[in-house]
């Protein structure tokens, strides 16, 4: 099952970074994605909002991230730890973003920002792609997963380019999945 996962997830890092032709293409499904998250009601329903800084071709979350910060809402970005651990820290601004070792945009460790309580929050999941049972395939280093096994409480939506959603990808029993995906196209919600 490893090798089909890390096969697959390849397969699709490299068809994720070819899928589009121009960088005006990637905006404009970025800019429907994000249109169709704010329809989904899933953010009105929230009062902490969880999300990753997108990096490289990853579908774009600045937008995203600058609107919720806007409107007023509890905004909180990972920091990531050994042992593929991460924790959640508040944001006012974009500028409170640092690259890390690995080049990823990232808030600095503070104590006063640190989230300890989870409980309603929404939670953007990255992901290279998805299938229609809510699993994903990420980069592999199981920092989601091990987030979302622990906090029960939030409820985890992915983003992700139509191309990218499959009857089935790779997944073992430790694999969180989400219960909804936006993509350019619309919402899917995987419980009903």
């Amino acid at each position: 099952m490893m090798t089909d996962k890390l096969l697959f997830r390849k397969q699709a890092l490299k068809m994720r970074s070819e899928l589009f032709p121009s960088a005006e293409e990637k905006k404009a499904a970025d800019l429907k994605i994000f249109e169709n998250l704010k329809a989904s009601g899933l953010i009105g329903k929230a009062e902490l909002v969880l999300t990753y800084v997108s990096y490289r071709d990853e579908t774009d979350t600045l937008k995203l991230i600058e609107y919720l910060l806007g409107e007023g809402k509890t905004v909180a970005v990972p920091r990531c730890r050994k042992q593929g651990q991460m924790d959640f820290f508040t944001i006012k601004d974009l500028s409170d973003l640092k690259p890390s070792s690995m080049g990823i945009p990232e808030p600095e460790y503070d104590e006063r920002y640190l989230v300890r309580d989870f409980t309603g929050a929404l939670c953007i999941v990255p992901g290279t792609a998805f299938d229609l049972k809510g699993n994903r395939t990420g980069y592999g280093g199981g920092y989601y997963d091990r987030f979302l096994s622990r906090e029960k409480d939030v409820t985890p939506a992915g983003i992700c380019y139509s191309p990218l959603i499959f009857d089935t990808v790779p997944s073992e029993p430790h694999d969180i999945s989400v219960d909804y995906i936006i993509t350019e196209k619309g919402i899917i919600n995987i419980n009903g």
